[in-house]
Protein backbone atom coordinates (compact mmCIF):
# COMPACT_ATOMS: atom_id res chain seq x y z
CA UNK A 1 0.00 0.00 0.00
CA UNK A 2 1.43 3.36 -1.01
CA UNK A 3 0.57 6.88 0.05
CA UNK A 4 -0.62 7.59 -3.47
CA UNK A 5 -3.11 4.73 -3.34
CA UNK A 6 -4.35 5.80 0.10
CA UNK A 7 -4.72 9.38 -1.06
CA UNK A 8 -6.68 8.25 -4.12
CA UNK A 9 -8.96 6.02 -2.07
CA UNK A 10 -9.49 8.76 0.52
CA UNK A 11 -10.44 11.30 -2.12
CA UNK A 12 -12.76 8.84 -3.89
CA UNK A 13 -14.53 8.00 -0.63
CA UNK A 14 -14.78 11.65 0.37
CA UNK A 15 -15.59 13.46 -2.87
CA UNK A 16 -14.29 12.04 -6.13
CA UNK A 17 -16.65 9.10 -6.58
CA UNK A 18 -19.88 10.42 -8.10
CA UNK A 19 -21.72 7.31 -6.91
CA UNK A 20 -20.68 6.56 -3.37
CA UNK A 21 -18.70 9.47 -1.91
CA UNK A 22 -19.65 11.29 1.25
CA UNK A 23 -19.86 14.65 -0.52
CA UNK A 24 -21.98 13.20 -3.34
CA UNK A 25 -24.38 11.89 -0.70
CA UNK A 26 -24.66 15.42 0.71
CA UNK A 27 -24.89 17.20 -2.66
CA UNK A 28 -28.07 19.24 -2.93
CA UNK A 29 -29.44 18.07 0.40
CA UNK A 30 -32.39 20.06 1.72
CA UNK A 31 -32.41 21.60 5.18
CA UNK A 32 -35.38 19.38 5.99
CA UNK A 33 -33.45 16.21 5.19
CA UNK A 34 -30.23 17.46 6.83
CA UNK A 35 -31.99 18.19 10.12
CA UNK A 36 -34.61 15.42 10.12
CA UNK A 37 -34.64 13.48 13.39
CA UNK A 38 -36.06 9.96 13.05
CA UNK A 39 -38.70 8.72 15.48
CA UNK A 40 -36.35 6.00 16.67
CA UNK A 41 -32.55 5.88 16.82
CA UNK A 42 -30.30 3.22 18.36
CA UNK A 43 -26.91 4.84 17.73
CA UNK A 44 -24.60 6.67 20.10
CA UNK A 45 -26.51 8.25 23.00
CA UNK A 46 -25.15 11.73 22.19
CA UNK A 47 -26.54 11.57 18.64
CA UNK A 48 -30.11 11.82 17.43
CA UNK A 49 -29.86 9.97 14.10
CA UNK A 50 -30.02 13.07 11.91
CA UNK A 51 -27.76 13.61 8.92
CA UNK A 52 -26.53 16.72 10.74
CA UNK A 53 -25.30 14.50 13.58
CA UNK A 54 -23.75 12.02 11.14
CA UNK A 55 -21.74 14.82 9.50
CA UNK A 56 -20.69 16.10 12.93
CA UNK A 57 -19.64 12.56 13.87
CA UNK A 58 -17.60 11.98 10.69
CA UNK A 59 -15.85 15.36 10.91
CA UNK A 60 -15.12 14.95 14.60
CA UNK A 61 -14.06 11.33 14.35
CA UNK A 62 -11.38 12.12 11.77
CA UNK A 63 -9.89 14.72 14.10
CA UNK A 64 -10.13 12.61 17.25
CA UNK A 65 -8.66 9.55 15.51
CA UNK A 66 -5.83 11.55 13.94
CA UNK A 67 -5.00 13.19 17.28
CA UNK A 68 -4.73 9.80 18.96
CA UNK A 69 -2.63 8.26 16.18
CA UNK A 70 -0.39 11.25 15.37
CA UNK A 71 -0.97 13.93 18.00
CA UNK A 72 -0.89 14.06 21.76
CA UNK A 73 -4.00 11.89 22.18
CA UNK A 74 -5.79 14.47 24.32
CA UNK A 75 -8.69 15.16 21.95
CA UNK A 76 -11.99 13.49 22.71
CA UNK A 77 -15.68 14.09 22.09
CA UNK A 78 -15.82 16.70 24.86
CA UNK A 79 -13.15 18.92 23.26
CA UNK A 80 -13.26 18.10 19.55
CA UNK A 81 -13.00 21.41 17.65
CA UNK A 82 -16.18 20.94 15.63
CA UNK A 83 -18.99 23.45 16.10
CA UNK A 84 -22.24 21.48 15.98
CA UNK A 85 -24.12 24.68 15.14
CA UNK A 86 -21.67 25.94 12.53
CA UNK A 87 -21.24 24.98 8.88
CA UNK A 88 -20.69 21.27 9.35
CA UNK A 89 -19.96 20.60 5.68
CA UNK A 90 -17.12 23.16 5.74
CA UNK A 91 -15.79 21.63 8.96
CA UNK A 92 -16.02 18.20 7.35
CA UNK A 93 -13.86 19.47 4.48
CA UNK A 94 -11.29 20.78 6.97
CA UNK A 95 -11.18 17.43 8.76
CA UNK A 96 -10.64 15.75 5.38
CA UNK A 97 -7.73 18.11 4.74
CA UNK A 98 -6.26 17.05 8.10
CA UNK A 99 -6.57 13.41 7.05
CA UNK A 100 -4.90 14.14 3.70
CA UNK A 101 -2.05 15.95 5.48
CA UNK A 102 -1.60 13.01 7.86
CA UNK A 103 -1.38 10.54 4.98
CA UNK A 104 1.16 12.74 3.20
CA UNK A 105 3.19 13.18 6.39
CA UNK A 106 3.18 9.52 7.42
CA UNK A 107 6.79 8.38 7.19
CA UNK A 108 6.06 4.65 7.51
CA UNK A 109 2.70 3.09 6.68
CA UNK A 110 3.65 -0.11 8.49
CA UNK A 111 4.31 1.77 11.75
CA UNK A 112 1.90 0.77 14.52
CA UNK A 113 -0.34 3.65 15.59
CA UNK A 114 -2.96 3.84 18.33
CA UNK A 115 -6.48 4.91 17.44
CA UNK A 116 -9.09 6.40 19.75
CA UNK A 117 -10.09 3.72 22.23
CA UNK A 118 -6.60 2.25 22.32
CA UNK A 119 -6.75 -0.10 19.34
CA UNK A 120 -3.29 -0.52 17.78
CA UNK A 121 -2.80 -1.16 14.07
CA UNK A 122 -0.47 -0.40 11.17
CA UNK A 123 -0.88 3.14 9.82
CA UNK A 124 -2.19 1.87 6.47
CA UNK A 125 -5.01 0.00 8.29
CA UNK A 126 -5.72 3.13 10.32
CA UNK A 127 -6.12 5.21 7.17
CA UNK A 128 -8.23 2.53 5.50
CA UNK A 129 -10.50 2.58 8.57
CA UNK A 130 -11.02 6.34 8.13
CA UNK A 131 -11.67 5.90 4.41
CA UNK A 132 -14.19 3.11 4.99
CA UNK A 133 -15.88 5.28 7.63
CA UNK A 134 -16.71 7.88 4.95
CA UNK A 135 -18.26 5.23 2.72
CA UNK A 136 -20.28 3.72 5.56
CA UNK A 137 -21.79 7.05 6.51
CA UNK A 138 -22.34 8.09 2.88
CA UNK A 139 -24.62 5.05 2.63
CA UNK A 140 -26.45 6.05 5.80
CA UNK A 141 -26.97 9.55 4.47
CA UNK A 142 -28.33 8.26 1.16
CA UNK A 143 -30.72 5.95 2.98
CA UNK A 144 -32.04 8.70 5.26
CA UNK A 145 -32.44 11.06 2.31
CA UNK A 146 -34.47 8.42 0.47
CA UNK A 147 -36.84 8.23 3.45
CA UNK A 148 -37.20 11.99 3.90
CA UNK A 149 -36.89 13.70 0.49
Amino acid sequence: MTKEILLDLAERAFSKSPWHSLMAALDGISDVAFNHVPDKHNGFPWMNGSIRDIVYHVAGDKLVQLDHAYGDGMMNWENVPIDKDGSLVEQLKRSQAAQTNAICSADDLTKIVTSWGGKRMPAYDFFLMLIEHDLYHAGQIRYIRNLVE
